[in-house]
């Protein structure tokens, strides 16, 4: 059986939240291959390969861009720059899932850079989440597209209830997702005071949270829940409301759990025109904007539209079925397999 090294299984991480996106994709390569961290998170970060390197036949990583703004992270990346040498000397792949176009966090530039760059060159698979994606693969890397894979979570038995908010926008609160901003601009607008915003996630900074309580005194229909939210009852927030709201900057998103958590939910979603967003517009199953004064429009013809919405909750759900984990375990596996014996 292939063995496969898992990046990050971390027993910390920036925000202090979970990412399930990690939970899901360990057990969908574990119904194949032996992920021999799995049970065994790190406070180590990328130092911790350390001890499976003999035993190893793979490198599978995520958000590897953002190494050089973790803890330690100058001579982690330095060691994993080093350590992609040994892997070429044992044959060991290296699979990279590339969930975004570059890291979130403006942290040495330069030095995620550089990691970036090798990494496309140096991966013997890249997988992508976004069409858009494909693009910054070089022709000489091995790519795949497959649509972020989309959690079977069932939608609590609220349709009889009238919505408590006309919008939710959700996940953890941090800088690049925009959120400050697009509030400020409808609070230039005279839109703030409009409708009933829910902001559900826990604030990454001290900055922000200053930003929210300012904007908060200014309307009685912002709420914003600064804190983690336990996914039963975040799900049922998202369907006591009419529209999902996705603010993020498209300079580096191309895929989003955020998105495709509330797409589950087969719920209304605007969002920005790039990466996975984009895909799923061109399916008719979301909508994108490119603009905050084009997403305030949005968000108007949306909350005053009575349009009959069946027709596209059909389309989300074969698009689910489609793309389920149990789908992308499947596809994941022949992949593995046909670089294994290259």
């Amino acid at each position: 059986m292939i063995s496969i090294y898992l990046y990050p299984n971390s027993s910390r991480n920036r925000t202090g939240v979970r990412n399930p996106y990690m939970g899901q994709l360990r057990a969908a390569l574990s119904r194949h291959f032996k992920i021999v961290n799995a049970g065994r998170p790190s406070n180590r970060g990328i130092f911790d390969i350390l001890q499976y390197t003999r035993d190893i036949d793979m490198v599978f990583l995520n958000w590897i861009e953002d190494l050089p703004g973790k803890h330690m992270g100058f001579l982690q990346t330095l060691f994993f720059l080093g350590m992609i040498r040994t892997f070429k000397i044992r044959k060991i792949k290296i699979t990279w899932i590339l969930h975004n176009k570059k890291s979130h966090y403006k942290e040495h530039p330069f030095l995620k850079k550089i990691l970036f760059n090798q990494l496309l060159k140096q991966s013997d698979l890249i997988i992508t989440h976004a069409k858009e994606g494909l693009e910054l693969i070089p022709g000489t890397t091995r790519s795949a597209y497959f649509p972020h894979p989309v959690r079977p979570i069932t939608s609590p038995a609220i349709t009889d209830e009238i919505p408590v908010y006309d919008m939710i926008i959700w996940g953890s609160i941090s800088p690049y997702k925009g959120i400050d901003s697009f509030l400020e601009y409808m609070r230039d607008h005279d839109a703030l005071d409009r409708y009933r915003i829910l902001i559900a996630g826990k604030i990454t900074t001290t900055e922000l949270q200053k930003k929210f309580k300012e904007l908060r005194s200014l309307s009685s229909k912002l709420i914003v829940r600064d804190e983690f939210i336990p996914e039963p009852e975040l799900m049922e927030l998202i369907n006591r409301s009419r529209l999902v709201v996705i603010t993020y900057q498209s300079e580096t998103v191309l895929s989003s759990g955020v998105l495709m958590d509330s797409f589950s939910q087969l719920i209304p979603i605007i969002g920005p025109s790039t990466g996975a967003f984009r895909d799923l517009a061109e399916l008719g199953l979301i909508d994108t904007f490119n603009d905050f004064p084009e997403l305030l429009q949005k968000i108007e013809i949306q909350l005053a539209s009575e349009t009959d919405h069946k027709s596209r909750i059909m389309k989300m759900k074969i698009f689910m079925e489609e793309h389920s984990w149990d789908h992308f375990s499947e596809q994941i596996k022949h992949l593995i397999k046909g670089i294994s014996v290259s």
